[in-house]
């Protein structure tokens, strides 16, 4: 694939052909994908070996002391003029208990040596060939030595307390699976809640602050809830022994790997908390190229992310409850929808007719919506409206 992470492409017919490629010979789902479709989404982490899970309290080898409470993942591929916000921010942590894992996706010199002058023993600094974000962010999986893990994009930030806040929550709720509210800087020097708040407040009001487990009376409303939250890596904190025994990791050779990642350890997490307090911040780059501000072919490859995303939720218990499978379609179907409105007009048309195809080929449970909404979800203007678009597209 000749595009880097931020969408910079070679010629366009190429690259075409194997998003296409992806979407219609199955190698984006599970069930019989081609050899080479299956080792290039394979990510190198998942492959099982006889090492045993770390054990809580152990050390590092060699006498280096004791593990940390939280790993952080930053990729970068030519960002030497931003990624010091990132490095700051980790630095500037009031808790200090972390590792941070910055892998190099292949970045030219300037980048290399803003690396160089990192020379604190918590970093750990990781160089390969460029293979886009989910194989970088794979091989930081590869390196995680915390008991949980959490990931910032080399142009985001957390606040200083961000690390303090997460370790209070996990000491107090042992949780596989922790959501943050997280905060967007489109202009300047403004910081706005992120677009999710009001899902994060919903959450609040059914769970009462506590840890959701799959017993909680109000389990699905939360989980469809959870599920059309932002899909972004830096909202979550995951316990790093869950991610390993649920073989979840970033579909290796994809753009628009979120979705993929949100869906599958919501779908396994069995202990979920909610932190209402923000623990990062996004900023829209304006001037500077962003996969979010594309409109090249690399938007079709959500189609294959989506279909990928289905047919895995589709072999999970929670695909049971029509709850959480519609809000995993929706989520799927709101992107894919942002996608198609902002791709460039002459790959319009295909991009389309691409994503009626894959809809047709999925579960069609998928498209049996419940016909009454708790009023949690109801609430939600987008179920309705994406509800709306894709039954249009599939039946129109």
């Amino acid at each position: 694939d000749p595009a880097d992470r931020h969408g910079n492409t070679a010629p366009l017919t190429p690259v075409t052909r194997f998003f296409f490629a992806k979407i219609l010979c199955g190698g984006a789902g599970v069930q019989n994908p081609c050899l080479p479709c299956q080792k290039a989404l394979t990510p190198s982490f998942l492959t099982p070996d006889d090492a045993p899970l770390r054990r809580k309290g152990a050390a590092y080898p060699g006498g280096l002391g004791p593990l940390p409470k939280i790993s952080c993942i930053t990729t970068v591929y030519n960002e030497a003029d931003t990624l010091m916000i990132s490095v700051n921010a980790i630095l500037n942590q009031s808790f200090q208990d972390f590792e941070y894992i910055i892998v190099d996706d292949g970045s030219e010199s300037p980048t290399h040596e803003v690396l160089r002058n990192l020379k604190d023993p918590r970093f750990k600094i990781i160089y390969q060939a460029n293979d886009g974000l989910s194989g970088a962010r794979n091989k930081g999986l590869e390196q995680v030595t915390g008991d949980y893990v959490c990931f910032l994009d080399a142009d985001d930030s957390r606040p200083t307390w961000a690390f303090a806040a997460m370790a209070q929550v996990i000491d107090r709720d042992a949780p596989d699976l922790v959501l943050c509210q997280g905060m967007l800087s489109e202009v300047r020097d403004d910081l706005t809640p992120f677009y999710d708040a009001p899902k994060f407040k919903a959450v609040a009001a059914l769970s009462g602050g506590a840890v959701v487990e799959p017993s909680h009376p109000e389990v699905s409303q939360i989980m469809a809830l959870a599920q059309l939250m932002e899909p972004q890596s830096a909202n979550k904190l995951v316990r790093s022994a869950f991610l390993k025994a649920n073989l979840i990791g970033f579909p290796n050779t994809h753009f628009f790997e979120d979705i993929y990642f949100h869906t599958s350890v919501l779908a396994k997490a069995q202990r979920i908390s909610f932190l209402d307090t923000p623990c990062f911040s996004y900023f829209r780059r304006y001037m500077r190229p962003q996969i979010t501000s594309s409109s090249s072919d690399l938007r079709f490859d959500i189609i294959a992310v989506t279909k990928l995303t289905l047919e895995v939720f589709a072999r999970q218990a929670q695909f049971n409850d029509p709850l959480h499978r519609s809000a995993v379609v929706l989520s799927c179907a709101k992107i894919l929808q942002w996608c198609g409105d902002s791709i460039s007009h002459h790959h319009r048309y295909n991009y389309w007719q691409a994503a009626k195809a894959m809809y047709r080929m999925v579960e069609p449970l998928y498209l049996n919506f419940p016909k009454e909404l708790p009023d949690a979800v109801a609430d939600l203007r987008e179920f309705g409206q994406v509800r709306q678009t894709l039954e249009a597209l599939i039946h129109g």
